[in-house]
């Protein structure tokens, strides 16, 4: 196989890990909510308000897995800047952030067994037991 070979197929093998990797976000099926706008999602992932617009509480969930790739997309800032944000916010007392789930799986729990939480897994992850929210674009 030529080196031109190997990188082509190199670079197919990470343009689809990176396509699958897609977080969308995703709540309870009994949410009333059918969509969520960027703007109340920041809002709640940066701990401005704990509830979603039509007044329900939100439990955001976090998943580390995505987290860098999730937040890139909701505030166009890198992961280091959301830490330090958090670490100032955290330092006044005016809120926590939220609880960071290692996988898919441990999210689709937590939102499952939650009629408020909120949380962003891989697309290819999604099932029954939840619904989706966004889809980022």
């Amino acid at each position: 196989m030529t080196a031109m070979k190997i990188i082509l197929l190199l670079f197919m093998v990470v343009a689809s890990f990176s396509a699958s990797a897609e977080p969308v976000v995703i709540a309870n099926v009994n949410n009333k909510l059918k969509e969520i706008d960027v703007s109340n999602l920041q809002d709640i992932y940066m701990g401005r308000v704990r509830s979603f617009k039509d007044g329900s509480m939100a439990l955001p969930i976090d998943q580390a897995k995505l987290r860098a790739d999730f937040y890139q997309k909701l505030t166009q800032r890198p992961i280091e800047q959301i830490n330090a944000y958090w670490a100032r916010i955290m330092f006044s007392g005016e809120a926590s952030p939220p609880r960071i789930m290692p996988d898919d799986v441990s999210v689709i729990r937590i939102v499952k067994e939650n009629s408020g939480a909120i949380g962003y897994i891989s697309a290819e992850s999604v099932n029954k037991e939840v619904k989706i929210l966004l889809r980022f674009k």
